[in-house]
């Protein structure tokens, strides 16, 4: 299921209040990930042919954000894009070497073997996650990422899908908590 926010100045009170909703009917009908989102329309009209971005982190979200990002990429007939971004310091060589491994394990992880090997991976340094993600949807069809990480609490919402709604180019898709 798919809940679609329009038209101009959605906020992320509105998403927040979506994927509460989401939550709770998933919890009350005791289902688990069911490939329920919300989705936010972006900024500017997508490019028709664009890859679907999943933007994942090392938590319990990527495998349902992955999961999303996947069969929409295969309904639309266009590539998978999975990105990590991260924002430490220290070793750059070592970042990366670590984003790479979570992107291949993440892929692996839950995708079969052909269709984790055709996805396109991308590894971004931002301090910023969200700006990283707003210069990645200029040239996506659809931005697939969760509500929150695993370390938010109780908020519907993290910092950077606050962010992200709103600043897109592209149609954000927004995935209740794991577990949530």
């Amino acid at each position: 299921m798919t809940t679609g926010l329009s038209g101009t100045g959605v906020n992320a009170g509105d998403v927040a209040s979506a994927i509460l909703k989401l939550t709770t009917t998933r919890r009350n009908a005791g289902a688990g990930d069911t490939g329920e989102a919300v989705v936010v329309p972006g900024c500017a009209r997508p490019e028709p042919r664009a890859a679907v971005v999943a933007a994942v982190c090392d938590d319990a979200t990527c495998g349902p954000v992955l999961r999303y990002a996947a069969a929409e990429a295969r309904r639309r007939s266009v590539p998978l894009r999975v990105v990590h971004v991260w924002g430490g310091r220290g070793s750059a060589r070592e970042a990366m070497c670590d984003a790479d491994r979570l992107l291949s394990a993440v892929l692996y992880d839950h995708l079969g073997d052909d269709e984790a090997a055709a996805a396109e991976r991308e590894i971004r340094h931002d301090d910023d996650p969200a700006r990283a993600l707003c210069a990645l949807s200029s040239g996506a069809s659809l931005l697939v990422v969760a509500a929150r990480g695993d370390d938010h609490g109780g908020e519907p919402l993290g910092h950077t899908v606050q962010g992200l709604i709103g600043a897109t180019r592209c149609p954000l898709a927004v995935l209740p908590p794991a577990g949530g």
